[in-house]
């Protein structure tokens, strides 16, 4: 035929199970580390230690279809209704997924918007490990009112709306349709 894409996602393939590889090496790293600086003087603090759970094989690709979902508002607002977006350990796993920005990792995501969103889920300055309360600027965001506001489903259509609208121009901008395409 024609056009075969078996070769490209072998390649992908690989790239992914490299990368699989080195996620992998750099959280035993990072655990091992973890386990050398963490007082064991106390019955608690074992009690406290991060259990070692064996991380699935297809970890990477896992996430990175979570991450692409938080590019839907429908799938935003059925985590609202539903309670999820409100739990800690949820927002803490969010927070964890922020590795995403980095550009050896975006370059696997299809949806940009999932990041965007995810930023409004959990602003970076909103850390509850850096001390300070929203940042610096004062404004105290902690990405509470889109949370809130993603339950609502007219605020759910809106941004949805607006997501076509992106993309709509995006999709003008650069292949050339529409009104952008005068000289």
């Amino acid at each position: 035929t024609f056009f075969s894409p078996r070769p490209r996602r072998r390649g992908l393939r690989n790239r992914i199970e490299t990368e699989e590889h080195q996620m992998t090496a750099e959280l035993a790293s990072s655990s091992a580390d973890a386990e050398a600086v963490a007082p064991t003087t106390s019955s608690s603090s074992s009690a406290v230690a991060a259990p070692s759970i064996a991380l699935p094989p297809n970890r990477f690709e896992l996430e990175l279809e979570f991450v692409q979902s938080l590019a839907s508002p429908a799938y935003l607002h059925y985590l609202a209704t539903s309670g999820t977006l409100y739990q800690s350990s949820f927002l803490d796993f969010l927070r964890y997924l922020r590795y995403w920005k980095r550009p050896q990792y975006a370059r696997y995501l299809l949806y940009p918007h999932c990041l965007y969103f995810l930023d409004l889920l959990v602003p970076p300055d909103s850390d509850p490990d850096d001390g300070s309360e929203g940042g610096g600027d004062g404004k105290g965001d902690s990405g509470e009112a889109f949370r809130r506001e993603m339950a609502q489903l007219p605020f759910r259509n809106f941004v949805h709306e607006q997501q076509f609208y992106s993309w709509q121009f995006r999709s003008a901008r650069l292949y050339g349709r529409g009104e952008g395409t005068k000289e």
